[in-house]
């Protein structure tokens, strides 16, 4: 078989020439993934040279026609010749494959910062956050965490990063981790020695609450929804600083809470290997012990996947929140703290997305690789960058912090 692509004006195109059975089918099922992974979501198949298709041909379409299904975007069939429309049509594949269009997306405003492009969806335009500071991370960085920490809701609008775990009072002690909460998914890499993340779903009447040793919490409605595309950028994607600042520059924030959901390329950051409460007043950073400690990314990890990012930002932050953000770029004009869940690829919807969904889904699937803590390494020879996104949503409002018990 002959597989040929073009890219039309709104899709991607694959004309196939041959026979399209069990030999030749693995092969057309790696091009559509690939046209997928590349961020194609209107993929066309051109049968007009395809003189026979089997059971195999038939289920490498079911199986993209359900996966496009699921991201919002279509599988269609042209130019199919009798033998192959009878197939079709008995299979029950012609009436969902053979010219489908999708229904067209609300208008959005479009816009671009140094070669990516953005779609732009207003949600709840004068909503700010309220945000809260909870316990003290320079008491981690001395190695004096005690206790079991703060409780915080973890609600579907509710925006969560920082150091807690899961359980009752009096259990959670030797399990302190990185953890991030966002529309109703909260995520929590235990270190009592379990390699798989736990998580915890907000539904119906029932709102879960966790342990939180140190970190920032914000409650509120998303003023904003930003669909990003870096296709076209220098590498092809977007690190995840100037996509902060790109999006506190369009929503002219001084301070922000974000929740992104992308397609990534790489995920920089570290994980703890014990909780924090078992320092007994030694530093994890202090040399070498740090590697007993902490985790670090040595290398560009956890290549195609999808990730769950939630955390905070801010330009100029005062000497109260100052503690709990660390260095966004070289220059050191935007600081932050951020959080990542990682998930096997699977690609995202286009268009507006819903963030509760989008999140239950995902962490729901138990499934999640890890959670870290994300950092820019920007050592001169050894370092390995930031987090790059290739494409996905990111929801952000304004938000104002105080500090002391959370809102009721």
């Amino acid at each position: 078989m002959e597989i040929t692509s073009n890219r039309g004006e709104d899709f991607f195109g694959l004309k196939l020439a041959g026979r399209f059975d069990g030999n030749w089918a693995p092969h057309v099922g790696s091009a559509i993934e690939e046209a997928i992974r590349g961020g194609h979501r209107q993929i066309e198949l051109d049968l007009s040279g395809v003189n026979y298709i089997s059971s195999a041909g038939v289920r490498i379409l079911f199986k993209y026609h359900r996966t496009l299904s699921t991201a919002r975007g279509n599988l269609r069939i042209v130019g199919a010749d009798e033998n192959v429309m009878s197939v079709l049509e008995l299979s029950g594949l012609a009436a969902v494959l053979l010219e489908q269009v999708s229904a067209p997306e609300p208008a959005a405003e479009a816009w671009e910062w140094e070669g990516t492009s953005f779609e732009e969806h207003v949600l709840s335009p004068v909503s700010v956050l309220r945000g809260r500071r909870h316990g003290d991370p320079e008491k981690f960085s001395a190695g004096a965490c005690a206790g079991e920490g703060a409780k915080v809701r973890l609600g579907l609008d509710d925006v969560v990063v920082g150091l807690g775990a899961f359980g009752p009072a009096g259990t959670t002690g030797t399990r302190f981790g990185e953890l991030l909460s966002a529309g109703g998914a909260s995520l929590a890499m235990p270190t009592d020695g379990s390699s798989v993340p736990d998580f915890q779903l907000a539904e119906a009447r029932m709102v879960p609450e966790a342990s939180l040793l140190y970190g920032l919490s914000a409650r509120g409605a998303f003023s904003r929804q930003l669909r990003f595309e870096a296709s076209q950028s220098e590498r092809g994607t977007a690190g995840l600083s100037p996509l902060v600042a790109a999006a506190m520059k369009r929503g002219g924030y001084e301070a922000g809470a974000f929740v992104v959901i992308a397609e990534s390329a790489g995920v920089i950051g570290a994980t703890l290997l014990r909780s924090p409460t078992a320092a007994a007043g030694v530093s994890p950073f202090s040399f070498p012990g740090v590697r007993n400690w902490l985790n670090f990314t040595s290398e560009r990890d956890e290549q195609r996947t999808v990730v769950i990012i939630a955390g905070f930002a801010a330009r100029q932050p005062d000497a109260d929140l100052s503690p709990f953000l660390r260095p966004l770029d070289p220059r050191g004009d935007l600081a932050g703290h951020f959080h990542a869940a990682v998930f096997p690829y699977r690609p995202l919807p286009s268009g507006k997305l819903d963030l509760v969904p989008t999140a239950e889904g995902l962490a729901s699937s138990g499934m999640a690789r890890t959670v870290l803590h994300l950092l820019r390494d920007d050592r001169e020879i050894e370092g390995v960058g930031e987090t790059e996104l290739m494409r996905g949503a990111v929801w952000m409002a304004p938000v104002e912090f105080s500090s002391g018990e959370e809102p009721s």
